[in-house]
C-alpha cells in the first residue's frame, strides 16, 4: 500500500465514525469531548478486564 492509499483509507474510516455517531454536526470543541469521553469509558473497560479476568479464571479453573 502506498502512502497515499493509507492516508485515504484512514480519512475513509475516520469519516465513516463521525457519520455514525453523528459528530460531523458537532462543533471542533464538542468533537473533542465526545472522542475524549469515549476513550475514557474503552481505556478503563480494557484496564478492568486486565485486572479482574485472571481473577476470574482463578475462581473458574
Amino acid at each position: 500500500m502506498g502512502s497515499k492509499s493509507v492516508s485515504s483509507f484512514l480519512s475513509t474510516k475516520l469519516y465513516q465514525y463521525e457519520l455514525q455517531t453523528a459528530l460531523y454536526m458537532l462543533e471542533p470543541w464538542e468533537k473533542a469531548l465526545f472522542n475524549t469521553i469515549v476513550l475514557s469509558i474503552i481505556s478503563l473497560s480494557f484496564i478492568t478486564m486486565y485486572q479482574y479476568t485472571p481473577l476470574l479464571f482463578k475462581y473458574v479453573v
